[in-house]
């Protein structure tokens, strides 16, 4: 009995240096491997897909908008859709955005010669030198007197998605650099700020306006452009007034109820290597995911209905903030070039058999607000969806809805009178 248990402890130590040894060298192979994996699919991918490296990526993008648009050469372009990349680099588990509380996203930032966005991932918007051509320096004058000669600028706060943003054209020539331009040419002081950003819905954009109100951020005007990003929300998520993809939220959110989920994730993060050789064999082995299944085809005439309704609500809940706090609102519905027999880009090309399938949503839907009597018959309310729609110069970049730098400079003239008889309004009325 007394012999038999420094045997039993022996074996014991024994099993147990026999597993820590079997565990140790489990990890060195799959670290070994893991590394061979990188390797491999890191050389795999440069010798066989060179053409899709980032260099080759940047010089397709600016090749293209140089096609969309005669004014928009590849002197800079290149070097804008290289920083475009560089922007987001840091970030790439979240589709290069930084999480940002009630919108979900915002841009993180970032310093470069073209695009530039703030701690708040606000967009660089060219605006006047303060108190540009009164001369601050003049000590013979009260400052009581200097102040009511130099009121400060008015305070224009502008929403939108990717085209409000600027997608594709740099900081000063974005739709609100253009409209900060105009009016400082027509002799306006006005402080313009981009709170646009890529994706945002509508609905977005009214939380966005009401957290710079909690922040106590008051714009004398707050101007929103719209249209796109909400349609392609209804035709994406089959229900109106939610942000793009949002069955990703939905998926992330419900992973610390789902230990595989949680393994997953923690897979994809450090071992990339075994992730995308799992991947490959998955798509050979069955068919990828249909995203299709996501969305409403063909658009049934009561959600059509809805994006419209939720739309105006999203009007009526901004209007009735600047009735409280004080500030004027503009609404201007977007153009698109999905419309248009002459501009479109050929059915054969990657853009048009991605967009020509959400055809029939923009139809219905761009239909519906063109026919709206509410909506055309309010005083704030601007459609100029059909903006370029005669014009023999094709001002889309990427031949659907962004536009070139002098297309956001026509966008930008067909809102400023709008914004100047705001201005003079205010003034009237001592705002």
């Amino acid at each position: 009995m007394v012999s038999s248990l420094p045997r039993a402890l022996r074996a014991v130590g024994s099993g147990l240096r026999t597993g820590w040894l079997i565990l140790g060298i489990t990890l060195l192979l799959i670290l070994v491997c893991e590394a061979g994996l990188r390797l491999a699919l890191t050389a795999r991918g440069w010798l066989m897909h060179r053409s899709l490296t980032e260099h080759q990526i940047v010089r397709h993008e600016s090749d293209e908008r140089a096609r969309g648009d005669a004014d928009q050469g590849t002197a800079w372009a290149q070097d804008y859709f290289k920083e475009h990349q560089a922007s987001r680099k840091g970030y790439p588990m979240f589709g290069g955005f930084v999480w940002w509380p009630y919108v979900y996203w915002r841009h993180p930032p970032y310093r470069g010669r073209y695009i530039n966005t703030d701690r708040n991932g606000l967009r660089a918007t060219w605006n006047p030198p303060p108190r540009e051509g009164v001369a601050t320096g003049d000590t013979r004058r009260p400052p009581r007197e200097i102040a009511v000669d130099n009121p400060p600028p008015v305070r224009l706060f502008t929403f939108g998605g990717s085209t409000m943003w600027g997608a594709n054209v740099r900081d000063h020539y974005t739709v609100a650099s253009h409209l900060s331009r105009l009016l400082h040419e027509r002799g306006y002081r006005v402080r313009v700020t981009n709170y646009g950003e890529i994706a945002y819905v509508s609905t977005q954009e009214a939380t966005a306006l009401l957290r710079c109100l909690h922040r106590g951020e008051i714009p004398d005007i707050a101007l929103f452009y719209d249209g796109i990003s909400d349609v392609f929300s209804s035709y994406q998520n089959g229900a109106v007034g939610i942000p793009h993809n949002e069955w990703r939220r939905r998926a992330e959110f419900a992973l610390p109820n789902r230990p595989q989920g949680l393994l997953r994730t923690a897979v994809k993060e450090n071992l990339w290597g075994f992730d995308r050789l799992l991947t490959g064999l998955r798509r050979r082995v069955r068919s990828p995911p249909d995203n299709r299944s996501r969305r409403v085809s063909p658009l049934s005439d009561g959600l059509a209905r809805q994006t419209l309704r939720a739309y105006r609500a999203n009007l009526a809940f901004i209007e009735s903030l600047g009735r409280r706090y004080g500030f004027e609102p503009l609404f201007y519905w977007q153009p698109t070039n999905i419309f248009s027999e002459r501009l479109r880009p050929p059915e054969d090309s990657v853009v048009a058999r991605r967009w020509l399938s959400v055809r029939e949503t923009f139809d219905a839907i761009y239909g519906r607000v063109r026919r709206s009597e509410p909506l055309n018959a309010h005083p704030r309310f601007h459609d100029i969806s059909t903006l370029f729609d005669d014009s023999q110069r094709n001002y889309y970049v990427d031949g659907l809805y962004h536009l070139s730098e002098s297309g956001n400079r026509l966008v930008a003239a067909a809102m400023v009178e709008d914004v100047i008889a705001l201005i003079e309004q205010r003034r009237a009325t001592g705002n």
